[in-house]
């Protein structure tokens, strides 16, 4: 099996001949050293991963500790925007929930049939 895959990594094809994802991939592990950028034909999704991969790899232990730091602080930032948008989203559904009982009270629906529909307390609609 080594001496297959060895045979056909060493046979050295130009891009535009890799019409397989298996010859890509061949290409790819051939001149990953020497790629400063993936070309067009090699921009799709799985040879971006490896592309930073490898860069992760060739960092300094320097550089990787700041790359990780920064990814915390990326992680962080998402998660508390993440949250903001979800608590405003319940802040904004509980609001138009009071809206909505407000506008029925008005029509003089009754409270209990409002606390059904709105999902409010009889307690709260009253203070409306």
């Amino acid at each position: 099996m080594d001496s297959f895959f060895s045979f056909h990594i060493n046979i050295i094809l130009p891009l535009h001949e890799c019409d397989t994802l298996y010859k890509k991939w061949l290409y790819v592990l051939n001149n990953i050293e020497i790629m400063e950028r993936l070309p067009q034909e090699l921009n799709n999704q799985i040879f971006r991963k490896l592309k930073s991969i490898v860069e992760v790899e060739r960092m300094t232990p320097d550089q990787r500790l700041e790359y990780e730091l920064s990814l915390s602080v990326e992680r962080d930032l998402s998660a508390a925007l993440d949250t903001s948008f979800e608590d405003g989203m319940e802040k904004g559904k509980a609001e138009e929930q009071r809206l909505i009982a407000v506008n029925l009270k008005k029509q003089g629906i009754d409270i209990e049939t409002i606390a059904q529909c709105t999902g409010l307390s009889v307690e709260e609609i009253n203070g409306l």
